[in-house]
């Protein structure tokens, strides 16, 4: 008797530390909770430009209750994004989420990075800088060329965010906006079917980068002033 009742007792816990496993395994399951994959149109291809505008609704009533939220950005019908020689290195990648707030809420934070044609990345995840509105926008981009990491011309097939929502009690997003920018006279290209490289002007190359690197440092600095 006695070494049944310890056979029982060792077989409940064996039982529990199952459980437990089995818990653990569904908790790890949650962690690793799948992206959210957005698609995105670049507009028909080929087609050469500085400027690429989407809007979407899949977030629309996520609260802001300081999750973290992660984001898969796609480009319809094999379309790819080809930063040329010429592509400015400030291009950015830029979220822009509408909220219901009627002022200013806290900023956004976050890591991004491109990835390729099989999803995987193209550089170490990068912080993204952010930007609050009084009128409850809230913007969170990705300057994947600034850590000089990337050699061009190169493709990109996506973006990846994992993306950091403020707490803000009763506050929720209401609008979605997603661009691709750069430079006016430094633009990108979206393929298939765009030219292999577009190099520019010898002597304009140091222009264009003291140019958009001073209205980057403007545009932090004035976002720094108002926080």
């Amino acid at each position: 008797m006695r070494y049944k009742g310890l056979r029982s007792r060792g077989a409940v816990k064996a039982l529990a530390l199952f459980a437990e496993i089995i818990a653990a395994v569904n908790l790890g399951a949650i962690g690793f909770a799948r992206a959210t994959t957005i698609d995105l149109d670049l507009g028909t291809p080929p087609h050469v430009t500085s400027k690429v505008t989407n809007s979407f609704d899949a977030m629309n009533g996520t609260a802001l209750q300081g999750q973290t939220l992660s984001l898969d950005f796609t480009f319809s019908n094999g379309e790819f994004v080809r930063l040329f020689t010429i592509t400015s290195t400030p291009f950015v990648a830029l979220l822009k989420l509408q909220t219901d707030s009627p002022g200013m809420v806290d900023f956004l934070s976050g890591t991004g990075f491109l990835v390729d044609q099989h999803g995987n990345a193209l550089q170490p995840p990068q912080q993204l800088g952010s930007a609050a509105g009084d009128n409850g926008l809230l913007a969170a981009g990705l300057f994947p060329l600034l850590p000089g990491d990337l050699s061009r011309p190169l493709d990109f097939f996506g973006i990846h965010f994992d993306l950091t929502l403020p707490v803000s009690l009763s506050v929720a997003i209401t609008g979605e906006e997603f661009l691709l920018e750069s430079d006016g006279n430094a633009p990108f290209g979206v393929g298939p079917g765009v030219p292999s490289d577009i190099v520019p002007d010898r002597g304009c190359t140091a222009l264009f980068l003291a140019i958009t690197l001073a209205a980057l440092i403007s545009t932090r600095a004035g976002v720094t002033s108002t926080r």
